[in-house]
């Protein structure tokens, strides 16, 4: 019993992972947690309370009247407004299938299976990350360590440790092939993103890219997924809601979470097999439709900010103008002021590249500018003639490292600045 309270104590210490940008917790974490809660609230109001309410004829018992509020919502009901004459076989079954209300029974399953489809970019991008060759997350939090650390010697021996894990990574990923067909293909994944790995330092920033896109692709296609689940055009849900309120009508009057509808049942007495159709109060469509309305204005809003992160992240990509800038701003917050226009288009198109500029950004999304700052002035004084040699010679600098006459992987030399 001790044990399991030190652990209940100990859960306001468990650390959340911040591998990804604000827009990506948008949809797996925020977007989760209000799915799950809506499930919960529709769930207890069928346990609390009567999710619908059946008019029954008068003759009916009390176990009648509760036998056909079971019947009626395990089964399908049908909307029919009152201005619509009901056809005299209710049973036809064509009409009927145009009626039909079937999704409030599964609603809190369908919440759920939304907030699963909520997690899978995320998913993704953990499956991807882990098989990148570096520890993404443990870089963050090594750089959370420095943000809050207390002393200086804690602060420069995490910034130092941040530094040697990126700098390892951004050497050991390169290709020491020679020959024509790699040179033509580390030129262009230089300018295009899209081509190359690991190898041409892509992987990251491809990998985050798609990501981006599958977290679009979620919150545009459950807005269609619901069109399915529920039977309804729950894609323009939102715009009927907005155009009804400009015009000044009830916008809670809508035909797609009807409170009214009707329940046909067959009871077998005896030999004998009667048939009753009764209207019911489907008072947990109240809940529903208000919900549903949440949500939808929530997927779009999750749609709109993960574009503008999308392309955000897409420029950051291809237009290396503005990387070349964004190092240079930090170096110089760090008073790394002297250095030549050559010298800092190599270090980030050839050391840094796309893999270390994205490290960059995370750290400087997610923890700070300044730690971020001083891990790329520490990736600056590592840049030295021996990491020259390795980044933008690799075959030549592999051949020297097995001929034995010079090791590539020397003492971190400053690099020689103008």
């Amino acid at each position: 019993m001790d044990r399991l309270l030190r652990t209940l104590l100990t859960l306001k210490e468990i650390k959340t992972r911040r591998d990804d940008d604000f827009c990506d917790r948008l949809s797996r974490q925020y977007t989760t947690s209000l799915l799950v809660m809506f499930s919960m609230v529709v769930t207890t109001k069928l346990f609390v309370g009567e999710p619908i309410s059946c008019w029954c004829p008068a003759y009916f018992t009390e176990s009648h009247r509760q036998y056909a509020n079971t019947i009626c919502w395990i089964s399908n009901t049908y909307y029919v407004p009152f201005d619509i004459r009901i056809p005299d076989d209710f049973n036809e079954q064509d009409w009927l299938e145009k009626q039909k209300v079937s999704y409030y029974q599964w609603v809190p399953l369908i919440l759920l299976c939304q907030a699963t489809l909520a997690l899978v970019p995320c998913l993704v991008w953990r499956f991807l990350n882990i098989r990148s060759g570096i520890d993404v997350s443990g870089i963050l939090e090594s750089a959370s360590v420095c943000q809050r650390a207390s002393y200086n010697e804690i602060r420069e021996k995490t910034i130092r440790y941040m530094v040697n894990q990126i700098d390892r990574y951004l050497l050991s990923q390169r290709d020491f092939r020679k020959g024509c067909g790699v040179r033509c293909k580390e030129m262009i994944a230089r300018y295009c993103f899209l081509v190359g790995g690991k190898r041409q330092g892509n992987y990251l920033a491809v990998a985050y890219i798609i990501c981006k896109v599958l977290y679009l692709l979620n919150a545009v296609g459950q807005l269609f997924l619901l069109d399915q689940f529920m039977g309804l055009n729950y894609h323009v849900f939102g715009m009927q809601v907005v155009s009804r309120m400009i015009r000044g009508q009830d916008w809670s009057e809508l035909d797609r979470f009807p409170r009214i509808t009707l329940c046909n049942f067959k009871i077998r007495h005896e030999a004998r097999i009667h048939d009753y159709v009764v209207q019911c109060a489907l008072t947990i469509n109240l809940f529903n439709e208000k919900i549903f309305i949440i949500i939808w204005f929530w997927y779009v809003f999750v749609a709109m900010v993960t574009v503008l992160s999308f392309l955000t992240w897409l420029g950051r990509a291809i237009y290396w103008p503005a990387q070349i800038q964004y190092v240079k701003q930090k170096l110089r917050a760090c008073d790394v002021t002297r250095r030549s226009k050559a010298n800092l288009h190599r270090f980030v198109q050839y050391y840094l590249r796309r893999d270390g500029l994205f490290l960059i950004r995370l750290i400087s999304l997610n923890i700070g500018e300044i730690v971020a700052s001083e891990t790329l002035a520490g990736l600056w004084e590592n840049y030295g003639p021996d990491r020259r040699l390795l980044t933008e010679h690799p075959s030549r600098a592999h051949r020297t490292v097995v001929s034995g006459k010079e090791s590539v992987f020397g003492p971190p030399g400053n690099m020689d600045v103008v």
